[in-house]
Order: C-alpha cells, then sequence, then structure tokens
C-alpha cells in the first residue's frame, strides 16, 4: 500500500455460501484494527447472500480459472474444488503483484481449507498468510511448505446469522494475529547472500562449522530440518530464486521416500538447484537411516534388519543396507544429472551420521533386544558410492564425485564443503577440480 493510506488491506476467504457471517465477522473485527478487509467468496454455487455482498464474488473467483459459477456448480466435486482454487490464486497473486493487499486470512472445513492454502501457496514467502481450520490436525497435507499459520477453529464453523462464542473468541484472536502479522517490520541488521542447508540432529555439527566459516565470508546460511517437510521449504526457497548456493549435507529424506519412513518428500526433492543452475554440494548426510515413530509402527517387513532408538519410544531409526545404498546411489545420479549448474557430490568415507561411525552405537532388534551389532556399515555405503559412480553422466563437466576419507560431521570436511560451495558461487572452480 502507498505512503498516502496507512491502512493494510487483508484478504478474507471463505465459502460464503453455508460460513457467511464467519467472512462478515472477521471483515468487521479487521475492521476495528485499522485495517482494510475484503471479503472473497470462494463458494461453488450461485446462492443469495443475506448478510451484504462480498468484495470479490464466487462469480469473479471461477472467472479468473476461465470459467463461471453455473460452469462450476455443475461440475463434479473435485473438479469444482480445483477451479476455485486455480481462480483464487490468480486473484490474490495479481492482487499482491499490483501492492493491493498486504496479507490474506481465509477459513473453513475441509473444502474451505484446501482452497484457501491453495490460494495461500501462491503467494511468497513472508507474505502474512493464515487459516482458521476445522481441520487443523490435517492441515500439513494443504499447506506443504509455505508459511501458512494455522489457526484451529475448535468448534465448526456453520453460518447462519451470526457467530457462536467460541466461534467469536477464535475469529476475533485470529483477526487480531493477522493484523499484528501485516504490521510486522522485520529487523534485519544486513543484507546479505543466502546459502539454503539441510541438517538433522545428526549432521548438526557439520552445519555448525559450515555456517561459521560461510558467514565469516560473508554468506547468511538458513537450514532447514529434513523432516519431509524441511526439504520442501529447502527446494521451495530456491526454486523462489534468493538462494546463491546449496549445502544439501543432509538428504536423508530420499531414504525415508523410497523405504518407507515417515520423513517423504515430494519427487522434486534434489532437484530445484540443479535445474535452476544454482551451486551445490550434496552429500550422503543420514542416508544411512530410515526414520520410523514408536517401535511397533515399524513394518514387520523389517524384522530381520537392525534398529536404533534415536529417541526412546518415540523414533527409531532402521540402518539402510547395501541393496538399498545401493538404490539410493542410482537416484542421486539421475538427479545430478539433470544439473545444469556447478554441482559437487562429496562422500565421506567414515560415515554419514552421527551414529555411522567406526566404533559408534551398536544396534537393537526388531523386538529391542542388543545384537551387538554395530550400526557402522561401510559395505552398505560403499555399495552407494559404487551405485553413484556407476550412474553419473561423466561426460557432464559441470558435476563432480568426490570421495574423502573423513567423517560427515569431521570438521576438516565442513571447511572443505564450504570452501568449494563459495568458491563455484564466486564462479571459481579450482576446488571443485582439484
Amino acid at each position: 500500500m502507498g505512503e498516502k493510506n496507512s491502512k493494510r488491506t487483508i484478504v478474507i476467504m471463505g465459502t460464503l455460501d453455508t460460513k457467511e457471517c464467519e467472512g462478515h465477522y472477521l471483515t468487521n473485527q479487521i475492521e476495528e484494527y485499522g485495517n482494510e478487509p475484503l471479503l472473497m467468496d470462494i463458494s461453488m454455487r450461485k446462492y443469495q447472500p443475506t448478510l451484504g455482498k462480498p468484495d470479490i464474488s464466487n462469480a469473479q473467483v471461477a472467472e479468473a480459472a476461465g470459467k463461471t459459477v453455473e460452469d462450476v456448480a455443475a461440475m463434479e466435486r473435485g473438479q469444482a474444488i480445483d477451479i476455485m482454487c486455480k481462480g483464487a490464486a490468480n486473484i490474490v497473486e495479481q492482487l499482491y503483484d499490483r501492492k493491493k493487499m498486504n496479507g490474506v486470512i481465509g477459513y473453513g472445513g475441509g473444502v474451505g481449507t484446501s482452497i484457501v492454502c491453495s490460494a495461500l501457496k501462491a503467494l511468497p514467502i513472508g507474505v502474512p498468510k493464515l487459516v482458521v481450520s476445522t481441520i487443523a490436525q490435517h492441515a500439513e497435507k494443504f499447506i506443504e511448505a509455505k508459511d501458512i499459520a494455522v489457526f484451529p477453529s475448535v468448534t465448526d464453523l456453520t453460518g447462519g446469522t451470526r457467530v457462536n462464542r467460541v466461534e467469536a473468541m477464535i475469529l476475533a484472536n485470529a483477526a487480531a494475529a493477522i493484523s499484528g502479522m501485516v504490521n510486522a517490520k522485520p529487523t534485519i541488521l544486513e543484507e546479505k547472500p543466502i546459502i539454503v542447508a539441510s541438517q538433522f540432529g545428526v549432521t548438526t555439527p557439520h552445519i555448525a562449522k559450515s555456517k561459521e566459516i560461510l558467514e565469516d565470508k560473508g554468506y547468511e546460511l538458513i537450514a532447514f530440518h529434513a523432516t519431509g517437510m524441511g526439504g520442501q521449504s529447502l527446494e521451495e526457497l530456491v526454486r523462489s530464486g534468493i538462494a546463491v548456493g546449496v549445502l544439501d549435507v543432509t538428504t536423508h529424506e530420499l531414504a525415508d521416500t523410497l523405504f518407507g519412513g515417515v520423513c517423504k518428500v515430494r519427487p522434486d526433492r534434489l532437484t530445484t538447484a540443479g535445474r535452476k543452475g544454482c551451486p551445490q554440494v550434496i552429500l550422503p548426510g543420514a542416508l544411512d537411516m530410515v526414520n520410523f515413530w514408536e517401535p511397533e509402527t515399524v513394518p514387520e517387513s523389517f524384522k530381520d534388519r537392525r534398529f536404533y532408538h534415536h529417541i526412546p519410544r518415540r523414533v527409531t531409526l532402521m540402518r539402510t543396507n547395501k541393496e538399498e545404498c545401493a538404490k539410493l546411489g542410482k537416484i542421486v545420479a539421475e538427479k545430478v544429472n539433470e544439473a545444469t549448474g556447478s554441482t559437487v557430490v562429496i562422500i565421506p568415507l567414515r560415515g554419514w551420521s552421527m551414529y555411522d561411525a567406526e566404533g559408534g552405537v551398536l544396534t537393537v532388534d526388531y523386538y529391542g533386544k542388543p545384537t551387538e551389532e554395530p550400526w557402522y556399515d561401510p559395505e552398505a555405503n560403499k555399495a552407494f558410492t559404487e551405485a553413484l559412480e556407476k550412474f553419473v553422466d561423466k561426460t557432464k563437466h559441470n558435476v563432480k564425485v568426490m570421495k574423502v576419507d573423513l567423517h560427515i560431521n569431521d570438521p576438516e570436511l565442513a571447511e572443505l564443503t564450504a570452501t568449494i560451495l563459495d568458491d563455484m558461487i564466486r564462479g571459481d572452480r579450482k576446488s571443485m577440480e582439484a
């Protein structure tokens, strides 16, 4: 918004055919905070408003996706939702690009949450986004890697002519939250080039040391927890174009995705930087493990495997074997073969996690009994390296595989990865080619 108008414009999204009073209540609350509400109807059928017309009708939302509201009403439910998702996303994108809005709040049940979150994901990271949802416990699958704040509605949102007393409290708090968010002024001491990194608790020493080195070189390092959502967020930030380099130390999510663990990611993991030509250093951090929750959640098909209780009764790790590591090596090779920018894959020969080290922890069996067998499995790790070297495209001069006689958490390796990434960002490939 311009300097002449200190008000912030906040878009309110809801299915007003069934939840009309909630939208108008939010409108009044946002006005109380001195902001300008813009009520958008995302209903999928024609109806007659009883509390007043919205600022943006559902007919306009449908038209933004190239359809009429009559078209949408006649569609199968899933197709209708897709059209309203597209139209709502197009409208909020246009409003943002034209500097006609400062934040968005939406509300709803399953359908409303789906449409609202789809629209909010069209906006860049940092734009205030909030959804009041009756299915807050399931909202993660709608939010994915975006910075969308979720407010549980506690009760259902039932519409009518007035909100109930619980709705009133929840919606008032949500209105206060989005009003505060659009007026937030982040204090950033200095703009620095951004490097994104991936980490796990078992690779934290590497990230801590490389962060220290890279910050001394003038970068800002932003690390993402490789739990599935973290990897997707890393890819999203790279896709946005604000990162100058990627330090992908912890590619663990590939193992969980392939072998049934809980930290799953989309197929684009480990591809965005390569496709954008963004310099990247990649390590097999925590590819020695597959994550499960409580021991009883581990499928019986893995009853002959080795395990370690990372957090007793809470997080169970399964050691990847030779066959799995070979599959992972092939997958990493195929992904880096797509890279158009400088890419170095570094293989630490002395282990890939805090547990994956000579003389490290011992494992337990499927039933929790000690096995006296080590977690460290250099033969499994070797299978990864051999597969990677077999399938990587050796004609690509921008891709290099390096084997180093170090552990992933050795300070010397962190110094090496930080130096190579810095050199590539600066356009100097000498350390890469050494």
